[in-house]
């Protein structure tokens, strides 16, 4: 990936993404699991709540991982969904680091290696950060994807339930159960087809997990919300120059 192409024209890149399921799962039952099923009214209204809880909890931990030229390279940081704005870390093949902003329409890095992105970030000059706008690769879309997680307002559920959406299994997760759910699928997509994006969705409509399927490449990348206390994202990647 070039890091150090330069260009402040975030131009919105295409939406690909991959997707896989973390450590830390295991299915709630040994028995055969059941077919996946159209989602109920209840599981409708939980789809539906899912970007607007993640929204109202913002700023939130996220983490990102996305198979790249045979390795995996990793995000950690942090989404403001009220600023659209993220400040994270990321580690590629264990040793390439570095700093990672991004919003609704590109990227910026920069350099180092700190315990804390944030607090980094925050002491960097605006002149320190190479932006860039989304290209296809693999993470460049995932970090477009998490951006889209978070909303200001609950989709309609009904609406969703039109749209195909399937129950597949119940999950738990750091000893937390969820209902893992197939999205709503394309206008287009036919009666058998099934929609790329795999969401882990809690009771109470908190987004716990999202994962996209890439056809044409092996590997995944799955998006995380981990939970936990997380800080402010700075403004220094976003500043004029």
């Amino acid at each position: 990936m070039n890091w150090r192409s330069r260009g402040v024209r975030w131009l919105a890149g295409a939406l690909v993404v991959v997707a896989a399921v973390g450590g830390g799962v295991w299915v709630l039952t040994s028995r055969a699991e059941p077919a996946p099923r159209p989602v109920t009214l209840d599981e409708a209204a939980r789809l539906a709540m899912a970007r607007y809880t993640t929204f109202q909890n913002s700023p939130v931990r996220v983490r990102v991982e996305a198979p790249m030229a045979g390795n995996t390279v990793v995000v950690e940081g942090v989404v403001d969904y009220r600023q659209h704005h993220a400040v994270g870390s990321y580690e590629f093949a264990g040793s390439s680091v570095g700093l990672v902003a991004w919003d609704d329409r590109g990227l910026a890095v920069a350099p180092g290696r700190q315990a804390d992105p944030l607090v980094a970030a925050g002491s960097m000059r605006p002149t320190d950060w190479s932006p860039r706008s989304y290209t296809t690769d693999p993470l460049d879309a995932g970090l477009r994807l998490s951006m889209l997680m978070g909303q200001d307002r609950p989709d309609n559920a009904q609406v969703l339930a039109e749209q195909g959406p399937r129950w597949l299994r119940a999950e738990v997760i750091d000893g937390k159960s969820y209902g893992v759910f197939a999205g709503p699928r394309p206008s287009s997509a036919n009666d058998s087809g099934q929609s790329p994006l795999t969401y882990w969705i809690d009771e109470t409509g908190g987004l716990r997990r999202v994962t996209r399927q890439l056809a044409d490449l092996d590997g995944a990348l799955v998006i995380d919300f981990p939970g936990g206390r997380a800080g402010q994202v700075p403004a220094n990647p976003w500043q004029s120059r």
